[in-house]
């Protein structure tokens, strides 16, 4: 069952996709078909309307669990206690990792076990994960600076830190530490919602990646929910995994390369059993080129298209490079029993799977197959902790005094029109606010603020 059901409309949704074993438009894949019915925009604004409305209800109902006022801290005062820096700092370090050279963020030592950073002198050379200095007020504080192309962390490398941060919090769910900085008016993160590290290139950078790919899954995932098991005219059953639509999404939420960033995909990549750069976005190529070469032309070798929906699941998690088996927390189970059964004692068991690192590495039992009821009681839980996501930033982004009905209305329906819009069916144009009929917004000098807003047709 898809979640929410009693408040978003899924079948509303799903009654506007068909599924087709082969799509002409679509380089034949198998995928979810845009139906051309006379109110499909009607639909379609209908279920955007539905969806963010829940998520902003959810969300104001959310923040009544927490303080009405907040008083804004000085700079010297602690805002990450011991406890949430020891929660988030392997994390920390994860990340840290990504931005170890000069510059960048630098290098860094991995966590002291249970202790924290010891420098208490902001002049000391720290290369502890979680610096204390980025632990006070004065950290927060920092400001976004627009930068010239690939110069972004020569002007941003302080102030990108303390938003890494923030990223990690919110994966961890704890707004009662970020909800008491966006009463600062000196508390910046309004600027970081959309970010690229280049001009030229897309905005991947800021903390509404956590949101859009949190809402991209939960929409796929839930739609997907809505068709039974299926059956070909041949007899064959219907793959969920093999579908376009399906691949392009654990793809875009798993991938790395040019962005800074990769938090906003460690839920996802944990999820699916994704490992770091088994999907990149710089200049993807087959690793099968007797199969898939065809598909590269150009200066660049670059890939005239991806070709999602045209293999099997496990075919496209090797796509780019050979895949490596990712157990879960039923394959552990296994082994120790198997090792037990062998007449091997439990704690003999236990120390040889952590010599050999074998521990639980994605949550998902059969990623192939999405809707299988072994995979229900994680997938549901996934499904949830997405839900968690999207409020969660809508709840900060209502602190910050931030329009997130209009964000969200773009971000939904610029998703829908990513993941199930095709060269045959444009869902979506653009308008600028003052051309519709719409309150709109006013700036602070009285002046009507006109913004670009997506439109279903």
């Amino acid at each position: 069952m898809s979640h929410q059901t009693h408040n978003i409309p899924w079948t509303i949704l799903a009654s506007t996709l068909k599924l087709k074993r082969t799509n002409a438009c679509q380089h034949d894949a198998q995928n979810l078909h845009v139906r051309r019915v006379p109110d499909l925009g009607k639909k379609l604004t209908y279920f955007t309307n539905a969806l963010i409305r829940n998520a902003m209800d959810h969300a104001r109902c959310d923040r009544k669990s927490y303080y009405k006022e907040f008083i804004a801290p000085s700079d010297d005062t602690i805002v990450l206690p011991d406890n949430i820096a020891r929660k988030i700092e392997a994390t920390v370090y994860r990340w840290r990792l990504d931005h170890e050279s000069a510059s960048e963020l630098g290098p860094v030592n991995m966590p002291h076990g249970k202790g924290l950073c010891p420098h208490r002198e902001k002049a000391t050379a720290c290369k502890c994960p979680l610096p204390f200095k980025e632990r006070q007020m004065s950290a927060f504080r920092r400001t976004y600076s627009e930068s010239p192309c690939w110069m972004f962390f020569e002007c941003n490398d302080d102030a990108f830190l303390n938003v890494e941060v923030i990223k990690t919090l919110i994966l961890y769910g704890e707004l009662d530490i970020i909800l008491p900085l966006c009463a600062d008016s000196r508390f910046d993160l309004k600027s970081w919602w959309k970010v690229s590290v280049c001009g030229c290139g897309e905005p991947d950078v800021g903390w509404n990646e956590i949101c859009r790919l949190a809402l991209e899954a939960y929409i796929v995932l839930n739609v997907m929910h809505c068709f039974p098991t299926t059956w070909n005219d041949d007899g064959s059953y219907i793959k969920y995994g093999s579908l376009k639509v399906y691949q392009q999404v654990v793809r875009n939420c798993t991938t790395s390369g040019w962005s800074a960033s990769d938090i906003a995909t460690y839920p996802h990549r944990q999820f699916f059993g994704i490992q770091k750069g088994q999907f990149t976005t710089n200049y993807p190529e087959p690793h099968d080129k007797a199969r898939w070469g065809h598909l590269i032309s150009g200066r660049y070798s670059t890939l005239q298209y991806y070709p999602y929906g045209l293999m099997s699941f496990n075919e496209f998690q090797a796509f780019e490079k050979p895949f490596e088996y990712k157990a879960c927390v039923e394959d552990i189970l296994y082994i120790r029993w198997a090792l037990c059964q062998k007449g091997l004692p439990v704690e003999l068991s236990n120390s040889i799977l952590e010599m050999a690192s074998y521990t639980p590495q994605r949550r998902l039992p059969f990623p192939e197959e999405p809707l299988d009821h072994q995979n229900r009681i994680e997938l549901d839980k996934y499904l949830r902790y997405c839900w968690q996501l999207i409020v969660r930033c809508t709840m900060i982004g209502q602190a910050l005094g931030m329009d997130m009905e209009h964000l969200l209305d773009n971000m939904v329906k610029e998703s829908i029109q990513g993941l199930f819009g095709c060269p045959c069916v444009k869902l979506c144009k653009e308008i600028l606010d003052d051309q519709e009929d719409t309150d709109g917004t006013v700036n602070t000098d009285g002046k009507r603020e006109i913004r670009e807003r997506l439109v279903f047709k």
